[in-house]
């Protein structure tokens, strides 16, 4: 559902900005957190993802860019500019730096990332999260990221769907 459906629910129910925001993230976590569970350690080495990467790779790379996204949220809530990233030497070099952690010891750092987005996003004035770079941010780094990982994570789980 679009954010401004649900905001214009959520003001029918009671819900702001804030929580409608929150709903679209952890519909995003769950739907992750289902996938994931069905794996153990040697399902999520097994499970490819792409051409390189497994499942267990997936999660580091998430591991890494929640906390970076829940990170930046203060600084672009505060004015400054949205950080630039070479992506490839990033995600080679979380891709070397996670790939020596077993997948059972990545979970819960996941889970600890996922968390320190929730918090960020309840720390952003909610007039930060209607139209501004911080709202941007949210949808591009963590949404919109989700959304790209979950094709190759589904299919790895479900390779019959």
């Amino acid at each position: 559902m679009p954010i401004s459906c649900m905001i214009r629910a959520g003001r029918k129910s009671g819900m702001n900005v804030t929580e409608a925001i929150l709903q679209r993230w952890t519909q995003r976590v769950t739907r992750m957190r289902s996938a994931l569970e069905r794996l153990d350690d040697a399902g999520a080495e097994a499970a490819k993802v792409g051409p390189r990467w497994n499942v267990r790779d997936l999660v580091g790379h998430f591991v890494y860019w929640n906390a970076e996204a829940a990170a930046r949220m203060p600084e672009l809530a505060s004015g400054k500019d949205r950080p630039r990233y070479d992506l490839d030497q990033i995600n080679e070099e979380v891709y070397r730096k996670y790939r020596r952690m077993s997948y059972v010891m990545l979970l819960p750092q996941l889970r600890a990332s996922e968390q320190q987005v929730t918090a960020a996003i309840r720390a952003v004035p909610p007039a930060l999260l209607i139209d501004s770079p911080v709202r941007s941010w949210i949808d591009d780094a963590l949404m919109d990221h989700y959304d790209h990982h979950w094709p190759g994570l589904r299919d790895a789980v479900h390779p019959e769907s």
